[in-house]
């Protein structure tokens, strides 16, 4: 898998550097420098395995890391981030419009790659995946923009929907890139992954806040701290360690739902997704509710 990791950090290079020498293409490659865990890249892998053609699978899992890699870039401008993976950001280094550009060449550039897998069928079914994935992304992070932190909270239901929309999409175009279990199986597994993951990456926005019930005005409407409380009368007796304690039963319980679905896929991607929702049961684990309980303990 190392090597194999390997090429498609290649291949997404040399798709890059192959694009008219712009500032936004510099800023691109910087980001793509920057590292990363690469997760979608070993999905799309396992999820290619018995592909005939190698250098196909390559393709697949470099399309699905440039256009997740597009979105972080993005991502890191609607936030304001000046770090990322332990480096300055894009938008911190070049400013916004650059970063917005780099984003947007990159996104070009996933979509250009799909479009070259040898095999036309797989080319034309990853490209339409992408295209649908990137466009559900897109709607869920501009419905959580549009509202930003306004005091009027969604409901519960509309939470799950945009917090899922926002992460999942794109695990999904990995974990289906050439996987043949139902679509259905594949989009449960994706969201219940994505679900996990943003309620974590949540729950480590809250650094260095010392009593996050005070201060949780600071966060977005769809923030996961403020959607685990109870609301109304019972909300008074809830201190921060048991809202805290509440998120990371609510990742226990995704991220189960999802290693049971995974059953459905062929070994090398199920063994892929176990992986994975091993690192996120781990990441839980070390997250203490006690952290940031009201009472300082």
């Amino acid at each position: 898998m190392t090597a194999r990791l390997e090429a498609v950090d290649q291949q997404m290079v040399r798709i890059i550097q192959s694009l008219n020498s712009t500032p936004a293409r510099d800023a691109a490659l910087y980001h793509l420098k920057t590292g990363g865990h690469r997760m979608r890249a070993r999905l799309a892998l396992a999820s290619t395995a018995d592909w005939d053609r190698h250098d196909d699978a390559v393709l697949a899992a470099a399309a699905c890391e440039l256009l997740h890699n597009a979105s972080l870039i993005h991502d890191d401008i609607s936030d304001g981030d000046g770090y990322r993976r332990g480096h300055p950001t894009v938008r911190a280094l070049h400013g916004d419009d650059v970063a917005l550009c780099a984003g947007d060449l990159m996104m070009a550039a996933s979509f250009d790659t799909a479009s070259r897998l040898s095999d036309s069928r797989h080319a034309s079914e990853l490209t339409r995946s992408m295209a649908h994935c990137a466009a559900r992304v897109i709607g869920g992070q501009s419905t959580e923009l549009a509202l930003g932190n306004k005091a009027g909270l969604p409901g519960f239901r509309e939470y799950l929907d945009i917090t899922r929309s926002k992460t999942a999409p794109l695990i999904e175009v990995a974990i289906g890139a050439g996987q043949s279990a139902s679509p259905n199986t594949v989009r449960s597994v994706s969201e219940g992954i994505g679900l996990a993951y943003q309620i974590l990456d949540d729950l480590d926005d809250l650094t260095g806040f010392d009593n996050p019930m005070a201060e949780q005005s600071r966060l977005h409407a769809y923030h996961a701290w403020r959607h685990h409380q109870l609301r109304g009368p019972q909300a008074v007796a809830v201190d921060s360690s048991r809202v805290h304690a509440r998120c990371l039963r609510h990742v226990q319980a995704a991220l189960g739902r999802a290693d049971h679905l995974a059953e459905e896929f062929s070994a090398p991607l199920r063994d892929g997704v176990r992986e994975l929702i091993l690192r996120l049961h781990h990441k839980s684990q070390r997250i203490q509710p006690s952290s940031h309980s009201s009472n300082g303990e």
